[in-house]
């Protein structure tokens, strides 16, 4: 099963791009470092990140600043906009969760994609009644197949940590990540590309507008006129322009552009 686990939001500064989520009312706990753990010695590595995050029932949005300067061997370059005004963010991440991370590495792997090593992160829990060390297996595909935003899998080891009741009350009412939102001038064949890694069904919604459904949680794919079109949100998108993440909806009946 493959479900909508997070989504990254990355900005230039992790202060204002805190405050900016706050101020749209929801919950949002404090920033903390984000580590890898180095496979030789399990010792905790710094990924020269700073995160925070907006929890939900279901699925949850890293709000994220990478220190500088961002050099090319950063995971994130790729998908790294220029500096823009404090609170603005690029969504850099789409993280699909997978229960079987192992299965899930081998079946794309057998069927030809770019797949990167199977790799731990972690993060230490500072909020709610339960603490410790957020733990996460791991990998990404090459950033070359995935011009719209960094596409990796994840399966979270502890995630009573993460989901606690206490980050969970948002004074907007905000329950659960529902979809993300992919602009492009090809939107069937970005659609089928999500469609194979869940082995699901693409649905064509309208002219240039189509979807596929996870197990938890539905990416929309469309051209910058049919996203118009249907959600009412003018996207800027040229005829020549890779694709890119635009948006999010949450539960419920929310969706935000960036």
């Amino acid at each position: 099963m493959l479900s909508l686990d997070h989504l990254g939001l990355v900005g230039s500064s992790i202060g204002p791009l805190r405050q900016s989520w706050v101020d749209r009312g929801f919950c949002v706990t404090e920033p903390e470092a984000l580590m890898a753990l180095d496979p030789r010695t399990g010792q905790r590595v710094p990924l020269g990140q700073q995160s925070c995050h907006i929890i939900f029932e279901r699925g949850y949005i890293e709000l994220t600043a990478v220190d500088p300067p961002v050099t090319a061997e950063h995971h994130l370059y790729p998908w790294i906009r220029g500096p823009g005004t404090p609170g603005d963010a690029t969504l850099a991440i789409i993280a699909i969760g997978a229960e079987d991370i192992d299965g899930v590495h081998a079946r794309l792997a057998a069927a030809g994609l770019p797949v990167g090593t199977l790799a731990q992160a972690s993060r230490p829990i500072h909020y709610g009644a339960r603490r410790g060390d957020a733990l996460f297996r791991w990998f990404m595909l090459a950033a070359a197949s995935t011009p719209e935003s960094l596409v990796c899998f994840v399966r979270n080891e502890r995630p009573e940590l993460i989901f606690q009741p206490e980050v969970q009350q948002h004074p907007n009412g905000a329950r659960a990540l529902e979809s993300v939102m992919l602009c492009s001038n090809e939107p069937e064949a970005l659609a089928a590309r999500y469609a194979g890694y869940a082995d699901t069904a693409v649905v064509e919604v309208a002219p240039g507008l189509v979807r596929c459904a996870l197990d938890g949680g539905v990416v929309w794919v469309g051209t910058a006129a049919a996203l118009e079109a249907h959600f009412g949100e003018a996207i800027e998108h040229s005829p020549g322009a890779a694709p890119r993440a635009v948006g999010f909806g949450i539960a419920p009946d929310r969706i935000f552009w960036v």
